[in-house]
């Protein structure tokens, strides 16, 4: 079964969220990096869409993705956890 590369890219980059490797307020890398490391444009432009609309990165305020910090005190991980897993389910049908 394959997953969708968008997919595959932000729950990698939200699991290194999770993990600690990018701290609340801290920009990610760049589309323009993501694309250099072999994602395909398309993908790396849903999965930021995707991350920004399940409240894990935001945009900057100078263009740019963040980590969201408004949240970083009030984060459940367990429940970020959860629907991170009940996403990975549904992607494997």
């Amino acid at each position: 079964m394959s997953f969708s590369p968008h997919h595959l890219l932000a729950d990698e980059i939200a699991a290194r969220i999770q993990a600690g490797h990018h701290a609340p307020g801290t920009p990610l890398p760049s589309p323009a990096d993501l694309e250099q490391a072999g994602h395909s444009r398309e993908a790396v432009r849903q999965a930021l869409r995707w991350l920004v609309e399940q409240g894990w990165v935001q945009i900057g305020t100078y263009g740019g993705y963040v980590v969201a910090d408004d949240q970083a005190g009030e984060i459940n991980w367990d429940e970020m956890n959860r629907q991170v897993e009940a996403h990975l389910r549904r992607l494997r049908g």
